[in-house]
């Protein structure tokens, strides 16, 4: 396959802004185009393009790259790569960026995961040496793995930035800053690295300690509470079942 030398991101959102540094930082001729424009003939030209945008959007922007020649790839954690067959480039596959990423906001690349997949042989080597030019950090996994990793990053990023925020919001109530639980925030992660966090729960819910658990029902509103049940339930029911 040809070597990737000229670089086309169809997007203008975070991880666009960010792969088009990325890219460009790693030695790329590299351009960004908005998937409203017309796409060719600048996206025909490229050896590689990237589709950045929304997952509803991904199909209907591989649709405008019909008969493109290049290596095309999404960027989603969760669409299939099969959606990229309508631009029947016959060489397409995802690149995935397993971190959360916001403009302006600086990001080591190096350490930042990549996770590749192509519809041939072919493509997935070409696709694992692109990702090792990139960052030191390389998984080739299946579409139905990413998808899996992608639900995992939910439960291990997206709900626990809720519950920071709700502890955030707790403690502004009585003044507290929220830094004072940066310690504890620190070794929680530090132990989940090291441990199964099955295996290192603490607090109230494991304990069954349920006084302490109504009291502090009481100091939450009715969303927190709710939450607060929840996870208490969970928690209880998870460490009954493993005595």
């Amino acid at each position: 396959m040809k070597a990737i030398e000229r670089v086309c991101i169809v997007g203008r959102g975070n991880v666009a802004w960010h792969y088009e540094k990325l890219f460009t930082q790693k030695g790329f001729s590299c351009c960004v185009v908005s998937p409203r424009e017309t796409l060719a003939p600048i996206c025909f030209e490229a050896d590689l393009v990237i589709i950045a945008v929304k997952d509803e959007a991904i199909a209907e922007v591989a649709q405008k790259l019909k008969g493109m020649k290049g290596l095309l790839v999404h960027t989603s954690g969760f669409v299939s790569t099969d959606c990229l067959q309508s631009a029947e480039s016959g060489a397409y596959g995802s690149l995935y960026p397993l971190q959360t990423l916001k403009k302006g906001k600086e990001t080591d690349y190096n350490t930042l995961p990549l996770c590749t997949y192509g519809n041939n042989e072919k493509v997935r080597k070409q696709l694992g040496e692109l990702a090792l030019q990139l960052s030191n950090l390389h998984y080739e996994l299946s579409d139905e793995q990413r998808k899996t990793l992608h639900l995992a990053a939910v439960f291990c990023n997206n709900f626990p930035n809720h519950l920071f925020g709700i502890a955030r919001e707790i403690l502004q109530k009585d003044d507290i800053p929220f830094s004072i639980l940066f310690p504890l925030l620190d070794a929680t992660l530090e132990r989940a690295k090291q441990f199964d966090p099955f295996s290192i729960q603490t607090g109230p819910a494991f304990r069954k300690e349920h006084e302490i658990m109504r009291q502090h029902k009481e100091r939450l509103s009715q969303d927190e509470r709710e939450i607060y049940e929840i996870l208490s339930e969970k928690i209880i029911k998870k460490h009954t079942e493993n005595i």
